[in-house]
């Protein structure tokens, strides 16, 4: 009877054989060796066909694209796949046995992979799999690599071998979570296989699984060479899942323990989101940044923009519904086993959401979503630049088009500004079947109900075209626009008018930027227009140079770039607005002697140990005066407990200061350092802490403030203290630690606060606003920019400690916001579809103060004394007419 099996001797003849013919063939014939079978390379043609098209797909359309084209494309894809099954099978290469070597193996590989990205190209269209992170992504196209080079394996050295193998491992472990991720399905799809043959993209992972799991378990029984490549593949998986689940536990234990800690305080200061937050591990960034650890990051993430996995819950069809933070999802293997074993439910969603805006540094991500955006994109963006140097002045006009690129879906557009330091918005438009329409100035209630009103509950029936724009903290405007019609473009106009920068005499325009639609495909349309000939002018564009006193640029869309030139003097023209006039002056900070009685010193991450010390030391070296910290309470700092303070207080990311528990602020000094993530006053309101800022509605004065220089910027403040700062709640300084000991210890001087009743500082131009009485002769010259840039900050220091009090939006601030047409935290601009729109929700439009701004003209009204001229022409005319009509009769 003959043996169906080779002996171990012949075996071993036949290795010794193979290798022999290894060692007389050359390397053109070894790279040449697996074309030998036509099936492989048509294969190997038929899988780099299918790859291409797949990846130009997703670099031409990205992700966010529909059409029809999606679903040519999954049929191309499965026929390709279709085809070269029926050629393997027509061939032979099908059967359930096949010989030891050669055997096909290498050309079946490549009828997988076809299969595979057949799978991801339905996937499009039927998300079985969310979005796939980005290293699952590259970890696919390596095993697919991989797999490709297995059919070279025999000319590879042993050390290539081994990673080969490795990487095979890899996949193993990949293919079998998908396969068991999705095993909910196989009930469903097998008998859809005779109605769908779509289905069978279902067992496209279980059968990868099968095959590579069957190959490296008899080649490691066969060649022990092979061994240790395989169990490194085997074991770095599970390794880094033992890293991430190790910090994702400890991550949700810092959480508990915080929490329960929370019970223990004393003080109800902080919600108890802000202690976690401040407790969470950060790692160090580009220039210094800090940002949320990788796993901290994908924890606080986790359904939100990283999907947690439904193993064996529901039918996994369709996109998840719209999230907050992003529109779609994304599928990372780590974040889905480590939900499934260790749910993050340990934060609310509401904590959860506010933990993100303040870590993630994602705050246009976190906005209040009616409709979803993520089919639209940025196609083209028009700034058109107004620059008056000698009033330190400029005024910008974005327009920005936007393309849905959805088959049917209708969206809501958001954008938010990133304005230039003391900047305001003061003109929107809106385009609506094709005409320019202006937005009305109202009040944020107002503004906001409209837009809610027509957004989320009418368009449910009918769309219509609202858009707004409203104020946020920390120079920064959100504007939404709706609808973006699928397959449709839109387009939107914003206008800014921004104090322009002075350092070393040189006057410095920055380019506001937003964060919105994708627009790293946008094209872009400058153009600067001087209103005197700017001199040593430096651009970020070096082909385009300035012609007379206009300079233009075409290119991509850049959002980061200024321009620097020479600053000339001062103009004393004024402009004039309802009998006030308004001239710029230059200003110099004043000092006046201080000397404190009580130093707060508000300790972050950000402040360095030799810096707490010798503030504390200065500080308590004058006759008395006591530096204090908060710790759940203010507590007095000694010199024995020195060091343990600086300890506990060091590890927080950031700090929220209650400068409401200082008690005698005339003579208190609070000394910081800014951080790159800090909450915002927004994100409090509601809170304690919040309700608390009451008690500064009695202050008269604003707390004298020292920041520590940073790498974030010279004396850059925390978010929060930044808009203190800017209600004029603060009286801000900036400097080095010599600065302070100068400050505490010798001068004893601290600049004066600038601003008055009738005069605003914007120390940023070197500038200060002062309105007056307009005399009877007085010519409006200057751009009416004056009276707006003095309007919205004057605006702010009125609101100023009030901020969080219910009532503080009276009829006298909103009319002077009005007048000056501005946004503010108590007025928006709103577009509406009809006039009838605007007259149901009560917004009307006033005639006595300033109108959008515009390129066009000035904007500015008629005066008193105008419009008795104006009148006086008319009569002269009509006068006229009717004499020559009475002359002829």
């Amino acid at each position: 009877m003959k043996t169906k099996f080779k002996t171990p001797s012949v075996e071993l003849d036949t290795a010794q054989s193979q290798r022999a013919d290894y060692a007389a063939s050359t390397p053109r014939s070894r790279l040449l060796a697996p074309f030998r079978d036509s099936i492989f390379g048509l294969g190997l043609l038929l899988l780099t066909i299918s790859g291409v098209i797949f990846l130009l797909y997703n670099l031409l359309s990205g992700p966010r694209q529909e059409g029809s084209n999606n679903m040519t494309l999954i049929m191309l894809h499965y026929g390709l796949a279709v085809a070269f099954s029926l050629v393997l099978l027509a061939n032979g290469f099908l059967k359930l046995r096949q010989q030891q070597y050669p055997d096909g193996r290498s050309a079946r590989w490549l009828g997988m992979l076809l299969w595979l990205i057949s799978a991801y190209s339905l996937n499009r269209e039927m998300p079985v799999f969310q979005q796939s992170t980005e290293w699952l992504c590259w970890a696919l196209v390596a095993i697919s690599a991989a797999m490709v080079l297995y059919g070279w394996k025999k000319s590879l050295s042993v050390r290539a071998q081994q990673g080969l193998y490795a990487v095979l491992a890899f996949g193993w472990w990949l293919f079998v979570y998908m396969a068991v991720y999705i095993v909910r399905l196989y009930p469903v799809s097998v008998p859809l296989l005779l109605a769908l043959g779509l289905s069978i993209h279902t067992f496209v992972p279980l059968l990868f699984a099968i095959v590579l799991g069957k190959r490296l378990w008899q080649d490691a029984q066969r060649e022990e060479h092979l061994r240790p490549g395989i169990a490194v593949g085997l074991a770095v998986p599970v390794l880094a899942i033992g890293w991430f689940m190790t910090g994702w536990i400890s991550n949700l234990n810092r959480i508990d323990q915080t929490q329960q800690e929370a019970t223990l305080r004393k003080t109800s200061d902080l919600p108890d989101w802000v202690l976690i937050a401040q407790q969470l591990k950060l790692d160090q960034g580009p220039a210094g940044q800090t940002r949320p650890s990788w796993i901290t990051n994908r924890l606080l993430l986790s359904n939100r923009v990283y999907d947690r996995g439904r193993f064996f819950e529901g039918n996994g069809w369709g996109l998840a519904g719209l999230t907050a933070l992003d529109d779609v999802r994304q599928h990372d293997p780590l974040v889905v086993i480590a939900s499934r074993l260790f749910p993050a439910d340990a934060l609310s969603d509401a904590d959860q959401l506010s933990v993100l805006k303040v870590l993630s540094a994602n705050r246009h991500g976190a906005e209040e979503k009616f409709w979803t955006g993520r089919h639209l994109t940025v196609e083209d963006v028009v700034s058109q630049v107004r620059i008056w140097p000698q009033f330190r002045l400029s005024y910008t006009e974005q327009t920005v088009q936007i393309r849905n690129q959805a088959r049917q879906t209708t969206e809501e557009a958001l954008l938010t500004f990133h304005l230039p330091t003391g900047s305001v918005v003061s003109a929107m438009s809106l385009w609506v079947n094709g005409k320019e329409e202006p937005a009305r100035l109202t009040t944020v209630a107002k503004a906001d109900s409209a837009y809610r009103t027509v957004v989320d509950v009418e368009s449910r029936r009918f769309a219509r075209d609202p858009s707004v724009v409203f104020w946020q903290e920390g120079d920064r405007v959100t504007v939404r626009v709706f609808p973006c019609r699928a397959g449709a473009d839109r387009r939107v106009k914003i206008g800014i008018t921004s104090p322009l920068g002075v350092v070393d005499n040189k006057l410095v325009y920055q380019n506001p930027y937003f964060d919105g639609p994708d627009a790293n495909s946008a094209k872009e349309l400058v153009t600067i227009n001087f209103a005197s000939t700017p001199n040593d002018i430096h651009t970020p564009w070096i082909v385009d140079k300035l012609t007379g006193n206009t300079l233009t640029h075409r290119g991509n869309y850049e959002s980061d770039w200024q321009l620097t030139f020479q600053a000339p003097a001062l103009s004393k023209d004024v402009f004039v607005l309802n009998e006030h006039a308004y001239q710029l002056e230059a200003y110099k900070p004043v000092n006046e002697l201080f000397t404190p009685t009580d130093v707060y010193l508000d300790v972050n991450a950000s402040w360095e140990k030799d810096q707490f010390t010798r503030a504390f030391r200065t500080a308590t070296k004058q006759k008395y005066c006591r530096a204090w910290v908060f710790e759940d309470g203010l507590k007095q700092v000694t010199a024995q407990d020195l060091d343990a303070t600086y300890e506990r207080l060091s590890k927080q990311s950031f700090s929220l200061f209650p400068i409401y528990r200082i008690t005698n602020p005339t003579t208190a000094l609070l000394i910081t350092k800014g951080t790159p993530i800090s909450p915002i006053l927004t994100d409090l309101r509601g809170s304690q802490f919040a309700d608390h800022f009451g008690i500064l509605a009695k202050q008269t004065l604003p707390i004298r403030t020292f920041c520590y220089e940073s790498n974030l910027g010279i004396g850059e403040l925390p978010a929060y203290l930044k808009t203190l700062a800017e209600l004029r709640v603060l009286n801000v300084t900036h400097g080095n630690t010599t600065d302070l000991i100068s400050l505490l210890d010798k001068t004893k001087q601290f600049p004066r606060q600038p601003d008055t009743q009738n005069r605003v500082v914007l120390p940023e131009a070197g500038i200060a606003i002062r309105e007056s009485p307009a005399g009877t002769a007085a010519a409006s010259v200057a751009p009416d920019h004056l009276a707006r840039l003095f309007t919205y900050n004057h605006l702010l220091q009125q609101i100023g400690q009030h901020y969080f009090a219910k009532n503080y939006q009276t009829e006298a601030l909103i009319l002077e916001a009005q007048q000056a047409h501005v946004v503010s935290p108590l007025s928006s601009l709103v577009v509406l579809e009809t006039a009838r729109d605007y007259k149901r929700f009560g917004i009307k439009k006033d005639f006595s103060g300033l109108d959008n701004a515009t390129l066009k003209e000035e904007g500015a009204v008629p005066e008193p004394h105008e419009w008795a001229l104006l009148i006086m022409v008319a009569g002269l005319i009509g006068w006229l007419i009717w004499k020559k009509r009475y002359a002829v009769a």
